[in-house]
């Protein structure tokens, strides 16, 4: 029953149509997404900017969607004073992360836009007017954590209790190593002041 519901909606050949027609059309069926597989958040996201390119009088063919899932860069904010290069303001994500991953337990990965969350790259979207949209932006992948000493020429210094733990634990060794003679000599000493505080008259 589940492989009949996975391939009822599936192009079905027909004896109409060419067999290099027919294998063409089920190419380009897998080359897009349709508009109506499209979860509503993002199908609302699509409509509103198609059609703030209709109230523009913009030519619209294929067109570029920003993707909802990425940052995006915004208006230039000013030079680094120590680096010197342009800086941007960065616009967040339209979905949050939270909701990303939902809707990935919910619809086709290939369906949903590429992101850090979904490894694969995001197929583009056929509009119900045939317009072809395409998502806009690029997945940044996050480089591998280094350790504190990779690329350094000097190595951490470290706190300070960290750079006087080596001399505290000699010096605490050497007074355990001669802890015996000490004791001892402190016994003798005890038993000579004991010694010399008895009264000297036996009464």
């Amino acid at each position: 029953m589940a492989l009949k519901r996975l391939f009822s909606n599936a192009i079905r050949p027909s004896p109409d149509i060419p067999a290099v027609a027919q294998m063409a059309a089920i190419t380009a069926s897998h080359d897009v997404t349709p508009a109506n597989r499209l979860p509503p958040l993002l199908y609302r996201h699509i409509a509103k900017h198609i059609s703030a390119l209709r109230n523009s009088r913009s030519q619209i063919g294929n067109t570029a969607v920003p993707n909802p899932f990425l940052y995006h860069r915004g208006a230039k904010r000013g030079e680094s004073q120590i680096t010197g290069k342009l800086t941007y303001h960065w616009i967040e994500p339209k979905i949050s992360v939270r909701r990303q991953k939902l809707l990935l337990q919910r619809y086709s990965a290939e369906d949903l836009p590429p992101s850090p969350a979904n490894p694969l790259n995001g197929r583009p979207v056929k509009w119900i007017d045939g317009t072809i949209v395409n998502w806009e932006g690029k997945v940044r992948v996050k480089s591998k954590k280094q350790g504190p000493y990779a690329g350094r020429k000097i190595m951490f210094k470290g706190h300070l209790d960290e750079r006087a733990r080596p001399q505290k634990m000699a010096d605490r060794q050497e007074r355990m190593d001669g802890m015996e003679k000490r004791i001892a000599e402190w016994r003798k000493n005890k038993a000579e002041e004991k010694v010399r505080s008895r009264p000297s008259l036996p009464f």
